[in-house]
């Protein structure tokens, strides 16, 4: 007991000292008449001293050349013409390259680089113009209007192996393959208990007949091709309904006028968002592989200045390092060095398929050859 009476009246002799300390300080030291002392104290000594700094121009010319580092750069500003001729992923590629773009003026802060989208109708009217951009991206469709104009780049190691050479005219390499998407072969669920989904049969539900599978076969894509590579084949034609783009299969198929879908990347986001709200059946999905010709590609034009050429090569080669890669998973899209964008759900399901192997046809294939081959490849799968 004698204990704890000395700690406590220890303790309430120390709360006393503590008190009559800061009573002192508060009457004696900090009274109004210090604070006034050192408030005109510290403002006569930035009166005196802050001028030779805040108001000294060549101090901020210096820091400023320092900070941006262009006291002995020159400034470069590329263009950069992005041509869609499919449709890509869940986000918009003219927004990836922007992206990356920013990135790369970090690491080279005297070039800025400027993104335009060009339908094919605009690049035909700007070429016809004479007029021209530092670099091109552009897919299958594109390819052959510009293939004249771009220069020969050296080989990129970070590329798979089984897609650079589709980028290829002869042995000279003249684009890089930066982004890679696949399709998709989806089925509504409930139509599919029969087997349907793999022999693509028509049903009648309701007096009305339901296409067996609906895709787009007017354009510069081979739908039919990658079907082929699954291992389909012999298909009856009346259980296809035509659609003359991506977008018009995506709405025969919501409209539920096909029990499948062969879409793109596009069309899964789609789907999953619509199952997501509540406004589609539940589909079943099945990633496909073996060829894949919805591929964009960066080139670099050739005649222009050294510096600009420089820095536009650079940028080529910046678009399949990883670091650009990876933000693809932002896109619903694909990588084609192989870097491994997706952990978990679907899409990583998606990527395994397309890491496997890939056909495809050469970005600088012309239209009447495009056609050709799409329509062979059309005609073996239903067998004409």
């Amino acid at each position: 007991m004698q204990f704890f009476y000395f700690f406590k009246t220890l303790f309430k002799n120390f709360l006393y000292a503590i008190k009559n300390i800061w009573f002192f300080l508060y009457k004696k030291v900090f009274n109004k008449t210090f604070l006034k002392i050192f408030f005109c104290i510290i403002s006569v000594s930035f009166i005196v001293f802050s001028p030779n700094y805040l108001f000294n121009k060549q101090n901020y010319e210096i820091n400023l050349n320092e900070y941006l580092n262009l006291l002995n750069k020159e400034k470069v500003v590329l263009n950069l013409w992005h041509i869609e001729t499919f449709e890509g992923g869940s986000n918009s590629r003219a927004k990836f390259l922007e992206k990356q773009a920013m990135k790369f003026n970090k690491e080279n802060n005297n070039c800025f680089i400027s993104v335009s989208n060009l339908t094919e109708e605009q690049l035909v009217l700007n070429l016809k113009a004479n007029k021209m951009p530092d670099m091109f991206s552009f897919g299958i469709g594109a390819g052959y209007l510009i293939s004249s104009y771009l220069q020969n780049l050296e080989n990129n190691s970070q590329i798979r192996k089984d897609l650079i050479d589709y980028a290829k005219i002869g042995d000279d390499l003249f684009s890089y393959p930066y982004i890679l998407s696949g399709y998709c072969l989806i089925s509504y669920e409930n139509l599919i208990n029969e087997g349907n989904v793999n022999n693509f049969a028509s049903k009648t539900v309701n007096k009305k007949e339901i296409k067996g599978i609906t895709f787009s076969n007017d354009n510069f894509i081979n739908t039919s091709k990658v079907l082929m590579s699954c291992g389909y084949k012999s298909l009856n034609k009346n259980d296809y309904l035509y659609a003359s783009s991506t977008y018009e299969a995506y709405l025969n198929f919501i409209k539920k006028k096909s029990i499948s879908l062969l879409g793109t990347a596009r069309d899964v986001a789609r789907c999953k968002n619509r199952e997501k709200n509540g406004n589609l059946s539940s589909c079943n999905y099945q990633f496909l592989t073996g060829y894949s010709d919805l591929i964009q590609y960066i080139g670099v034009v050739k005649n222009v200045e050294k510096i600009k050429s420089d820095y536009a090569a650079d940028f080529a080669k910046f678009l399949t390092l990883p670091s650009s890669q990876i933000d693809l998973k932002n896109y619903g899209l694909f990588s084609t060095t192989n870097v491994d964008v997706y952990e978990n759900d679907y899409m990583n399901d998606f990527e395994n398929q397309l890491n496997k192997k890939l056909e495809s046809i050469n970005v600088f294939t012309n239209l009447n050859d495009v056609a050709k081959v799409n329509k062979n490849s059309f005609d073996i799968l239903f067998n004409n």
